[in-house]
C-alpha cells in the first residue's frame, strides 16, 4: 500500500510540474461559485446535541472549462459560519496528536465524524474526521485525509470573539491537484462516543489495505436527517466501510456539539469559499428553528465578598459568578447567561481615590470587533479574573481594566481573558446613583457561549476600587440574571456579607459616628505687619463623620490687601459650576481671570491611608449671601481617566465692623459628585498671592477659630494658635491735625475737622483719646434725640442724628471708606459718637464721649488693627453742631490746644498737645486777611 501511495504522489508531482511549465497568466477575477450548500442538525432541540450534516458543492476549474493551468478557479479555503449559540467542544473527546495523525495512528475515540468527498473525476471517497491536538494559536482543530494522495486536510475551529462569539470552521489550503474538489459532505457527531456511530468508526488497524475499501457512494443529504425521534442521533447517510465490523468507543458520552439555547430568534449559517485567485463566493442556509426551550434549565448564582471586613475603608471585592452546565448526551444543556445586573448595597461605593494614577483602555486597544487579543495598558488594570467555559479545557486567565469613559456611560469595565487561542473581551457598565452612590454592575448581551464561571478580583489595598459602608452590619448583594431564552424569565438572588469592625480594627462605630477633625492655621512668617502667605488645613480620619460645613474666623488684625484684586465675575463662577463644565478645560483655561486669584486649594478625598489629592484655585469674588465679599474655590474634578467637571465651593466673607476680623462661611461642602461619594479627608487653602495676606501688628496670643460641621450634625469648634513676634520693633508715629471753623464767639457752634495720618510700616493705632480745650463744650440742645440702639441695629437712624462725615484711606483698599458720623444712645451719661465707614467693607468706630476736669473728651477704644494712610473726621457746625464755644468771648483771643493720646497695637504710645487751627482773621501789614493759628506747625509728641 505504501508503494502504491508513493507511486501516486510521484506521478502527481510530475503532472503538476508539466502543468506549471505550460501555465498561462491567470484570468483576473476568477472565483469558485457555490452550487449547493446546506448545514443541518439532526434535531432542533434547543440545547440538544445533534449530529450536524454539512454539504456544499462548487464549480472548480474543470466544471468551468477553464483553460488556465494555474488552478485559479479551484477552492482554496472554505469557511463555515455556524449560527450564534451553536457550540463545538473540542475537549469533549480524546485528541489525536499530529504525529499520530500523520502515521494513521489516531485513537479510535478521537474520531468525531466522517467526510465524503467527491473530486472532479467523479469518484467519491470517505474519510474519518479526527479531533486533533491544536497548535498553541488555534483553539480547535479537526483533520481528515484525502484517500488517493493521502493528503491531510485540516479544519480550524474558532470563536467569533470579535462579534457574536459563534463558531467558525475554516478549512484551509484545500487540495487542488489533478482532481480538484467538487463536492463535500461531512457529518460531525453530536456525541462521538455514541453507539450509533460504531458502524462508521474507523479502526485502521482492522481495515483491509485495499483502495476499494475506502470508496463509498454519496447519498442524498436530506435522507440523513429523517427520524421520528428528535433526541435520537441519526445514522449518517454514508455507505459503510466495506469489510469493517462495528467499533465501539470506550470514551464517556460527552457531547461534542450543542444547539443554540434560544427559541425566539431565526438562525442561519453561511459559507464563504475563497478561490486560489482571491475571488470569493458566499451562500446562506437557514438553520432549523429551535424548539423545546421549556426543557432548559437556568440556575446561575453569585457570591460577592469585600476584601476587608472593616467599615469606611478602602476595599476590593471578590466576585464569583457561576452558570452551571450539564453534559448529559440526552438532556439539553442549560441556557446560557445573556445579562447580569449586580446591585451592591447602599454605602458600598466607588472609592474616590481609586482612579489616581490610572488610565483607561480604549475600545481600539481592547480590539473589540476583532478576534485579536486586547492590548490594554497596565495602568488601566484594576483587577484579575479567570473565566471558565465548558468548551475550553481549563480556566482562561485575564484582567479587569477601566474602559474609556463614553458620553452617557462614564464608568466602564472591560473583562479581558486569553487562553487556548481564544481572546475573550467583554464590556460592562457600572452605574452609580447620583444621590447615594449605590452601584449597579451591568453586563448585557453576553455571548451565547457556555461561559460557566467568572472569578473576579477587584484590587483592594489602600487605593481599593471600592469603599465599604460606614456602619457595621450585614449587607445584601442583589443579582438579576437574564437567560438567552427570554421565555424562561429572569432569575433573582440575594447574598450577604458582613462588616465587623471599624477602620484599622477599631470598634464598630455607633449610630452617630465620632467627629474629631484636626485643624491647623499659620502664616509663612511671623513678622508683624508683613505680607505673608496664610494656610489653613482640616483633616479627618476614616471612620469619622464626613465634613459637611466650615466656618473660619481669623484673628483681629489678620487682613488682606484687596486693592488691585478684581472680582471673579458671576458669569465665570456659574460657568465653572455648570452641568456641562469640564475639569480638563478648567485646568487648561480657568474660568476666573488670573488677576482675581488669591490662592490655591488642595482637597484630599477617599478612604484609606492614601487619599487622592486634587489641586484647585481660590479667587476673590463679590458680594454673596449678604456678605460684601466672597471666596470661590474651583477644583477640577479630574482623576485618572475621569473628568467629572468642577467642584465649586463659595464662602461668604464678612468683616466684623468693630475689630475687622474676618469670618468666612462656606456653602455646604459637596459629599458626592457624579455618583462617587467624596469622603473628604482633608482641605487645605493657601492664600499665597504676593502682597495679599497681611499680619497684624499686635503680638498678643491670638487664635484662628473654625467650626466644622459633620454630616450627622456634630459641630467641632476648634482653634489654632496664632501669634506674630517682635512687634516692639515697629515704629509708631501717627500725626493728628485739628481745625475749628465757623463761629468763634461764645455760644457759637463751630465745625471741627480732625485728620490722622500714618506712615507705611508703622504699628497700627489701637486707641485714641482726644481732649478738647476748656473753650469747647457739648451743646446739650443738640444731643437730646440720639439714634437708639434698636434703630442703629436696624440701620434706621433718623437723619437728625447725623452730626458729621468721615473718610478713611487705607492701602488695603482701592477706594476710601466714608460715611456719616452720628450720635447713638449708650449706657453712659452722654451718647456715643459713631463713625460709619462704608465702601468695599464697612467699619464702625465707636467713640465714648465724657467730661474730665471740665473738658470734653472722646475716647476711641477699639480701633481695628489695620494700616491707615489718612483718616478725616468732620463734625458739622451751626444748627447741628455738637460743640459750643464757651469760657471766653471769642476763642481767637487765646491759643487753642487739644490733649491727645494715641496707643499703637504694639503698645507704643504717642501723647502730647496738638494745636488747633482757628478761623481767626486779622489785618496783615499789607492789608491782606490772614488766618491766625495757635501754632503754625504741629507739636511733636516724641
Amino acid at each position: 500500500m505504501t508503494s502504491r501511495r508513493s507511486t501516486a504522489r510521484t506521478l502527481l508531482a510530475m503532472l503538476v510540474a508539466v502543468a506549471t511549465m505550460m501555465a498561462l497568466p491567470a484570468f483576473a477575477g476568477a472565483n469558485t461559485p457555490i452550487t449547493a450548500y446546506s448545514a443541518l442538525p439532526s434535531n432542533g432541540q434547543a440545547g440538544g446535541h445533534p449530529d450536524v450534516e454539512l454539504h456544499f458543492a462548487v464549480e472548480n476549474r474543470i466544471l468551468q472549462h477553464s483553460e488556465s493551468p494555474c488552478n485559479c478557479e479551484d477552492a482554496k479555503d472554505a469557511i463555515l459560519h455556524l449560527p450564534p449559540g451553536f457550540i463545538g467542544n473540542p475537549h469533549a473527546t480524546p485528541q489525536c496528536s499530529i504525529a499520530e495523525f500523520s502515521a494513521d495512528e489516531c485513537p479510535i475515540d478521537s474520531q468525531v465524524g466522517i467526510t465524503n468527498v467527491k473530486a472532479s473525476n467523479g469518484f467519491p471517497f470517505n474519510s474519518a474526521v479526527y479531533n486533533i491536538i491544536p497548535p498553541p494559536d488555534v483553539s480547535g482543530l479537526l483533520g481528515f485525509k484525502l484517500f488517493l494522495f493521502d493528503t491531510p486536510q485540516f479544519t480550524v475551529l474558532s470563536s467569533r470573539t470579535g462579534g457574536d462569539y459563534g463558531l467558525d470552521a475554516d478549512t484551509t489550503s484545500i487540495y487542488h491537484g489533478i482532481f480538484p474538489l467538487q463536492e463535500l459532505k461531512e457529518v460531525l457527531w453530536g456525541v462521538p462516543a455514541g453507539t450509533s456511530h460504531d458502524q462508521l468508526r474507523l479502526d485502521k488497524t482492522k481495515v483491509p489495505g485495499e483502495m476499494p475499501s475506502y470508496l463509498g457512494e454519496l447519498c442524498d443529504a436530506a435522507g440523513s436527517l429523517s427520524t421520528d425521534d428528535p433526541n435520537t442521533v441519526v445514522q449518517p447517510c454514508f455507505t459503510n466501510f466495506i469489510g469493517v465490523a462495528p467499533v465501539h468507543s470506550n470514551s464517556p458520552l460527552n457531547p461534542f456539539l450543542q444547539n443554540p439555547t434560544t427559541c425566539a430568534d431565526p438562525l442561519s449559517s453561511s459559507l464563504d469559499v475563497l478561490s486560489y485567485d482571491g475571488g470569493t463566493s458566499h451562500a446562506d442556509h437557514a438553520w432549523p428553528e429551535m424548539t423545546g426551550c421549556d426543557q432548559l434549565s437556568f440556575n446561575p448564582s453569585l457570591y460577592a465578598q469585600p476584601t476587608t471586613s472593616a467599615t469606611d475603608s478602602a476595599s476590593g471585592i471578590e466576585v464569583n459568578l457561576s452558570v452551571p452546565q450539564q453534559f448529559s448526551p440526552t438532556i439539553p444543556s442549560p441556557t446560557e447567561l445573556r445579562g447580569a445586573t449586580v446591585t451592591l448595597p447602599e454605602g458600598f461605593s466607588i472609592n474616590s481615590n481609586a482612579a489616581d494614577g490610572k488610565t483607561s483602555c480604549t475600545d481600539a486597544e481592547a480590539n473589540f470587533g476583532t478576534t485579536l487579543a486586547a492590548h490594554c495598558p497596565d495602568f488601566a488594570k484594576v483587577g484579575s479574573l479567570t473565566i471558565d467555559s465548558s468548551a475550553l479545557p481549563g480556566p482562561v486567565p485575564g484582567f479587569i481594566y477601566l474602559g474609556m469613559p463614553l458620553a452617557g456611560n462614564r464608568y466602564r469595565v472591560f473583562l479581558v481573558a486569553d487562553g487556548f487561542a481564544t481572546h475573550i473581551k467583554l464590556a460592562g457598565t457600572v452605574s452609580a446613583d447620583p444621590v447615594t452612590g449605590q452601584l449597579k454592575v451591568i453586563f448585557t448581551e453576553l455571548p451565547q457561549s457556555p461561559l460557566t464561571a467568572f472569578d473576579m478580583h477587584f484590587f483592594g489595598s489602600e487605593r481599593g476600587m471600592l469603599a465599604t459602608p460606614t456602619q457595621c452590619g450585614t449587607y445584601p448583594v442583589e443579582s438579576t440574571f437574564e437567560p438567552w431564552d427570554s421565555s424562561l424569565g429572569s432569575q433573582r438572588s440575594t447574598q450577604y456579607f458582613t462588616l465587623t469592625t471599624g477602620p484599622n480594627g477599631t470598634p464598630c462605630p455607633g449610630a452617630v459616628r465620632p467627629f474629631e477633625p484636626a485643624f491647623h492655621a499659620a502664616s509663612s512668617n511671623h513678622s508683624p505687619g508683613a505680607h505673608a502667605s496664610f494656610a489653613l488645613e482640616l483633616r479627618r480620619a476614616d471612620g469619622q463623620q464626613d465634613m459637611a460645613g466650615l466656618t473660619v474666623a481669623t484673628p483681629p488684625g489678620f487682613l488682606a490687601t484687596l486693592a488691585g484684586v478684581p472680582y471673579c465675575p458671576e458669569a465665570a463662577i456659574a460657568h465653572a459650576a455648570g452641568l456641562r463644565a469640564s475639569g480638563l478645560t478648567e485646568l487648561e483655561s480657568p474660568s476666573c481671570p488670573a488677576a482675581s486669584q488669591v490662592g490655591t486649594a488642595t482637597v484630599g478625598a477617599g478612604a484609606g491611608s492614601h487619599p487622592l489629592y486634587v489641586p484647585g484655585k481660590a479667587y476673590l469674588a463679590g458680594p454673596y449671601k449678604g456678605a460684601p465679599l466672597s471666596l470661590v474655590v474651583i477644583t477640577p474634578a479630574v482623576a485618572g481617566p475621569y473628568d467629572l467637571g468642577n467642584v465649586v465651593v463659595r464662602a461668604a466673607i464678612r468683616v466684623d465692623p468693630v475689630d475687622a476680623h474676618v469670618t468666612a462661611t462656606a456653602d455646604r461642602l459637596p459629599s458626592i459628585i457624579e455618583g462617587i461619594p467624596l469622603r473628604l479627608r482633608s482641605i487645605r487653602v493657601n492664600l499665597d498671592r504676593p502682597e495679599f495676606a497681611l499680619n497684624p501688628t499686635r503680638c498678643r496670643p491670638l487664635a484662628v477659630h473654625a467650626d466644622i460641621q459633620g454630616d450627622q450634625g456634630t459641630v467641632a469648634a476648634l482653634t489654632s494658635h496664632y501669634q506674630v513676634a517682635n512687634c516692639g520693633t515697629l515704629p509708631f508715629g501717627p500725626k493728628l491735625r485739628l481745625r475749628l471753623s465757623g463761629s468763634t464767639t461764645r455760644t457759637g457752634n463751630p465745625a471741627l475737622q480732625a485728620t490722622v495720618s500714618a506712615r507705611e510700616g508703622e504699628a497700627n493705632i489701637s486707641s485714641a483719646v482726644v481732649t478738647l480745650p476748656h473753650t469747647e463744650f457739648l451743646d446739650n440742645a443738640h444731643i437730646k434725640s440720639p439714634c437708639t440702639r434698636v434703630q442703629f441695629a436696624a440701620d434706621a437712624c433718623p437723619a437728625s442724628t447725623v452730626i458729621g462725615h468721615a473718610s478713611a484711606v487705607t492701602p488695603l483698599l482701592a477706594q476710601p471708606l466714608e460715611g456719616p458720623v452720628l450720635l447713638r444712645s449708650s449706657s453712659h451719661k452722654l451718647p456715643d459718637i459713631v463713625v460709619m465707614l462704608q465702601g468695599q467693607i464697612d467699619i464702625e468706630l465707636d467713640g465714648r464721649i465724657t467730661s474730665t476736669h471740665g473738658r470734653l473728651r472722646t475716647h476711641f477704644e477699639d480701633v481695628p488693627d489695620a494700616p491707615l494712610k489718612k483718616f478725616t473726621l468732620s463734625l458739622a457746625g451751626g444748627k447741628r453742631g455738637l460743640l459750643e464755644n464757651g469760657a471766653v468771648a471769642n476763642i481767637c483771643s487765646v491759643p487753642e490746644f487739644a490733649t491727645t493720646r494715641m496707643t499703637g497695637q504694639n503698645g507704643a504710645v504717642k501723647a502730647g498737645r496738638v494745636p488747633i487751627a482757628l478761623p481767626c482773621h486779622q489785618q496783615g501789614p499789607t492789608g491782606s486777611t490772614k488766618t491766625r493759628r495757635s501754632q503754625r506747625r504741629g507739636v511733636s509728641h516724641r
